[in-house]
């Protein structure tokens, strides 16, 4: 990628802007991947997202290589050659070619400097059957490749092989215009029809780049709203999981509220305004790293649908059984708030309430309930001190005593945990005192 210009004065990349946007050690594994592909005689591409980011100076390391022939035979030769590990999906003609240490080492590169993994394609055309339909792909050239994708600003490519053409930028679309114009553009006017998921996308890639969607686009994509009920739940699992990884994910949401996209997939499915505060903002004062982010942005965005309408709004989004119950948990919590918020409460009537629901639902909670000082302080009281509190006598110690197991074991345990949480016990003494006063009772 070292010429100035490539074919037919078509526009072209130089090896020091790339190395000055992705970094040294990331061109290198560039060119090796392309000089096998030289020895090889195939044309290889870096294609979408990574050529896109390129022509606007961002530095991005999702790198996707398309192959004009069979990219798993050549990940395979990559992997021969230089270690790491393949994932291979021979229906789609794709491969992973994911780095480890070993092969770092090999490509005499650094690991933490480098993409954790590569993915190739070989070249392909696809066609639907009807609308939102699954695609039907066969093997093709680089035109029909880029042809067949989302958005013009997408449809870049940046040729590697052969030599005699390394370096070419592949604009067919316009889309270098487009990034000009800042603005998201479709293809075609079926593409929302052959992809309804591609809504959620022009308005993930519209908040990412802070570019507009184009007027035309805006229309077709309003027109195709209906179709995304037609979609499978899996398939806006994945598009919806990829917009909570977004920095600005709120906002993408709101927007997608106010065009309709959300009650399309599903009548019930609402979000709370304050989602972008609540994605990105404060965290609960205790530590948190039980619950990992993913998750607890998930439970966020659930929580703005009715408690009532929430079991049916997971299968249709086809959610994990883990991820539902703890978004259940989440809905379910903030029907309780009141009782959270009751300064009556005892620290033990707080335990009883909220033992019985995972971290998730309590950092949700915590976080929703901005407007209820009561409720969060009992939240954070209960999940950096009360929930940890046991008593010192344990289970064995009545079976010592002579008492027989049985239910009664759990009935005095929890009431000398609730005596020590409600600061009625504080030493080993007035523990043994009240288990005395219990057994009696019990008598």
């Amino acid at each position: 990628m070292s010429r100035t210009g490539g074919t037919d004065d078509s526009p072209s990349f130089q090896s020091s802007d790339v190395a000055g946007i992705l970094g040294q050690q990331v061109l290198e594994l560039i060119h090796i991947v392309a000089n096998l592909a030289h020895e090889k005689g195939m044309p290889l591409f870096l294609v979408g997202g990574v050529v896109r980011d390129l022509c606007l100076g961002q530095r991005n390391l999702d790198l996707d290589f398309v192959a004009d022939g069979d990219a798993i035979a050549f990940t395979e030769s990559l992997a021969r050659r230089y270690g790491g590990s393949i994932q291979i999906h021979r229906s789609f003609g794709t491969a992973k070619w994911t780095l480890d240490a070993g092969a770092a080492a090999k490509l005499s590169l650094e690991l933490d400097r480098i993409p954790a993994a590569l993915d190739f394609a070989g070249a392909r055309s696809e066609t639907y059957d009807h609308a939102a339909a699954l695609p039907k792909v066969c093997a093709s050239d680089i035109d029909q490749d880029l042809k067949r994708r989302d958005f013009t600003v997408n449809t870049l490519a940046l040729q590697l092989s052969p030599e005699k053409r390394s370096g070419r930028l592949i604009d067919a679309f316009d889309g270098v215009k487009d990034l000009q114009r800042r603005q998201i553009r479709v293809l075609h006017d079926q593409s929302f029809v052959d992809d309804p998921t591609r809504i959620l996308r022009a308005l993930r890639h519209s908040q990412r780049l802070g570019f507009v969607i184009e007027r035309q686009t805006a229309q077709w994509m309003r027109a195709a709203l209906p179709l995304l009920r037609r979609v499978s739940g899996q398939r806006l699992r994945n598009e919806i999981d990829l917009i909570l990884r977004e920095p600005e994910a709120g906002d993408i949401l709101l927007r997608l509220q106010e065009l309709g996209a959300l009650t399309a997939i599903h009548p019930a499915f609402q979000v709370n305004a304050r989602l972008p505060d609540l994605i990105g903002g404060e965290r609960p004062p205790w530590r948190t790293d039980e619950v990992d982010r993913q998750t607890l942005r998930w439970c966020i965005l659930l929580a703005g649908t009715d408690a009532a309408d929430l079991p049916s709004l997971c299968e249709r989004l086809a959610l994990t059984k883990a991820l539902t119950q703890a978004a259940t948990a989440s809905a379910n919590l903030m029907t309780d708030i009141s009782r959270l918020a009751d300064e009556a409460s005892r620290p033990s009537d707080v335990t009883r309430l909220l033992d019985a629901f995972p971290d998730a639902a309590l950092e949700v909670g915590w976080l929703l309930a901005v407007d209820e000082p009561q409720a969060r302080a009992n939240l954070s009281a209960y999940a950096s001190d009360w929930r940890h509190q046991r008593s010192i006598l344990t289970g064995a110690d009545l079976k010592a005593m002579g008492l027989a197991p049985g239910p009664i074991y759990r009935r005095i345990l929890d009431q000398l945990r609730y005596a020590w949480i409600d600061g009625e016990v504080r030493s080993a003494e007035e523990e043994g005192a009240l288990l005395r006063r219990l057994l009696e009772a019990e008598d």
